[in-house]
């Protein structure tokens, strides 16, 4: 991480995200777990998707062209076997991509994008793909309670899916979760890594608990984890370069 750490900082440094959290946030986004920002600004939400995908780039996405934007009317050519998660549009899985050099993004979930282009982007989620994901509220509750229903109806386990969910209002974070993927036999309710007090204007911060459980994540052990969020956190916080 270098100079594409510096929208990043700029939310640190205007409140509208702590630096503790965001550095967690960027190891997971590095690692292809899928980040969601679900806000009651969609300004606010790009600004913050924007940070993060410029701060964790996908490995050859701008040599080629792997960025994968989902807008209305999307035809998923690169998704194989598009059928399997339910997908039937005919132009569908004509020109499968790795997910190894890919990522999603969506924007406008739960506004602008129709249901059935947004249900299929995050079913396919189950195929590997990292995704930065745009969507309208201010809660994990509120948020998943709407892709559950019509005209959604995004199956249970493609919601556990989302990876680690950052909610926000109109101004900064209000809580940050980690969803836990059906995958992996954990049936537990997602981990609340930090939660914003209205009254003492701080965010409390329980991502200590769970750091066992992002260094698994990421694929590291806790012990070099630890040292990578002190390093990314140096960075965000003291605007260091490295």
């Amino acid at each position: 991480m270098s100079d594409e750490a510096v929208l990043l900082r700029e939310l640190v440094r205007d409140g509208v995200i702590s630096g503790t959290l965001a550095a967690h946030v960027a190891l997971l986004a590095d690692a292809g777990v899928p980040l969601v920002v679900a806000s009651s600004s969609s300004e606010l939400a790009t600004r913050v998707a924007d940070a993060f995908a410029a701060a964790s780039p996908v490995p050859g996405a701008a040599e080629s062209g792997r960025e994968i934007e989902i807008k209305n009317g999307h035809h998923f050519e690169w998704l194989a076997d598009p059928t399997g998660i339910g997908c039937m549009d005919p132009l569908a899985g004509g020109a499968p991509r790795s997910p190894r050099s890919s990522r999603l993004r969506i924007a406008g979930l739960l506004s602008g994008l129709d249901p059935a282009t947004s249900r299929t982007g995050l079913r396919a989620l189950s195929r590997g793909f990292p995704a930065l994901i745009e969507a309208r509220g201010t809660g994990l509750a509120e948020l998943l309670d709407a892709l559950r229903a019509d005209p959604h109806r995004v199956p249970e386990d493609d919601l556990r899916r989302l990876g680690i969910v950052l909610c926000l209002d109109a101004t900064n974070l209000t809580a940050a979760h980690l969803m836990r993927s059906a995958e992996t036999g954990d049936r537990r309710p997602p981990a609340l890594l930090a939660v914003w007090d209205a009254t003492r204007s701080v965010w409390d911060d329980f991502a200590w608990a769970a750091v066992p459980e992002l260094a698994e994540r990421c694929g590291v052990s806790q012990v070099a984890y630890e040292v990578r969020h002190a390093e990314r956190l140096q960075i965000l916080e003291a605007g260091e370069l490295q």
